[in-house]
C-alpha cells in the first residue's frame, strides 16, 4: 500500500501534486497546509506546526484534525510521519519537499532510509525532488528499471567495504569493493531497459538523477 508524504513545496517535480491528487497523501508540518491549498485533503497531518502562523494553523484545523507535537521531541516531524504511515499499513512511501532546505534535516531524512526496523520489514521509502530520487538498497539482488526522468544512477556505500556488481550498466562492475572515500560508483547509466545491482556485502544509497 502506497502513500506520499509532503514536507513542503521546495524542489517538487513539475505538477506532481496535480498528477498525484487522487493518491493518498500525508502532510508533514507545513506540507499539510500546502496540500490543503492545492485541493488535496491529507489522510492525516503530523508535526509541531511551528513553521506556520497562528492564522494558518487555525485554517488548517478547520480542514482536518491536527494534534501538534511539542517542539522539543526526540524525532523529526518527518520521522514521526513515516512511523505513523507504517503503523497504518503503508509499505511504500514517497517523500516530497524534503530537499533544498536545511542540510541537517536532509541528512536526518537519509538516516531514516537506513533504519533497520524499516529495511528488515522491506518498507520502500524514496526521497524525490525535481532532480533526484534517493532510495536504500540492502544486501541482495535488485532489478532496476531505466527511468528517462532520472537517467544517471549513483551508488553511495553506507558500510565499508561494500561489495557490488552492476549488470546492463554503461560501466559494469563485478564484485567491486567500495572502500571509504571511493567515488567509483558515481554517475552511471543503464544501457538496457533493466539493470541488475547485486550487493553481496554492505548496503548503499541509490541516487537517480538528471542534469
Amino acid at each position: 500500500m502506497k502513500v506520499n508524504l509532503l514536507c513542503g513545496k521546495r524542489n517538487l517535480p513539475k505538477n506532481i501534486l496535480q498528477k498525484k491528487e487522487d493518491e493518498a497523501w500525508i502532510g508533514i508540518d507545513r506540507g499539510a497546509l500546502n496540500l490543503i491549498e492545492s485541493g488535496i485533503i491529507p489522510t492525516f497531518a503530523v508535526g509541531d506546526f511551528d513553521s506556520i502562523t497562528k492564522e494558518e494553523k487555525a485554517y488548517l484545523s478547520d480542514k482536518l484534525t491536527i494534534n501538534p507535537y511539542a517542539s522539543e521531541k526526540d524525532d523529526t516531524d518527518l520521522a514521526l510521519g513515516i512511523g505513523q504511515a507504517i503503523d497504518c499499513g503503508y509499505n511504500e512511501i514517497d517523500i516530497y519537499g524534503a530537499t533544498g532546505g536545511r542540510l541537517d534535516h536532509f541528512m536526518g531524512a537519509l538516516q531514516i532510509l537506513e533504519k533497520p526496523a524499516y529495511t528488515q520489514q522491506q518498507i520502500t521509502i524514496k526521497i524525490i525532488d525535481h532532480q533526484n530520487e534517493i532510495s536504500y538498497l540492502s544486501t541482495g539482488e535488485h532489478h532496476i528499471e531505466r527511468d528517462i526522468n532520472y537517467p544517471y544512477i549513483s551508488f553511495i556505500p553506507i558500510m565499508y567495504p561494500t561489495m557490488i556488481s552492476l549488470t546492463n550498466f554503461k560501466y559494469e562492475l563485478k564484485h567491486a569493493s567500495l572502500q571509504l572515500g571511493s567515488t567509483l560508483t558515481i554517475s552511471n547509466e543503464l544501457i538496457k531497459a533493466q539493470g541488475i545491482v547485486s550487493i553481496t556485502k554492505g548496503s548503499v544509497l541509490m541516487i537517480k538523477s538528471k542534469d
